[in-house]
């Protein structure tokens, strides 16, 4: 049985407006801890571990093998340099699928479209496929806010 759950953090509703430069970092601190207590991280971990091992994308084995083939190359030969590359290659794997994402829907990303083709992303290509798929992005948000409702009430008075 888990703890009852805490008295949400009374948020203003100021705080959508809000930038990491202007976020109130005790209110974060906050809510932060309240998620912790409550078991809400784990919950969000689980359903990313759990999403990303069960989609067709096989996404942890292609993260897996690109990294193998980084060390087997020489490209990088020691474990900060193979984290830095893999996470700078999944950033950029999902910048371009971003791109792509927003070209079918007939936008501009970096005021270029890309007419439906996978362009580079800062002059690099990649066909590592290192992407996060969108479905698996869009569960995990939706039980982070579902998370975030529960430990947070908005203060429409702005207090």
């Amino acid at each position: 049985m888990s703890p009852p759950p805490s008295t949400p953090v009374k948020v203003p509703s100021s705080a959508a407006t809000y930038t990491p430069a202007t976020l109130d970092t005790d209110l974060r601190s906050q809510i932060n801890s309240l998620l912790i207590k409550d078991g809400h991280i784990e919950k969000i971990q689980e359903t990313l571990l759990h999403s990303l091992n069960s989609h067709p994308s096989n996404w942890p084995t292609n993260v897996q093998q690109h990294a193998l083939q980084l060390l087997r190359s020489g490209e990088v030969s020691t474990f900060p340099a193979l984290i830095r590359r893999v996470l700078e290659d999944v950033r950029h794997d999902m910048q371009a699928k971003a791109g792509d994402d927003a070209t079918k829907n007939g936008t501009e990303v970096n005021g270029a479209t890309t007419n439906g083709k996978s362009k580079a992303v800062n002059g690099t290509s990649s066909e590592n496929n290192l992407a996060i798929p969108s479905v698996i992005v869009d569960d995990v948000l939706k039980v982070a806010r579902e998370s975030l409702g529960a430990v947070c009430e908005i203060d429409e008075a702005g207090s």
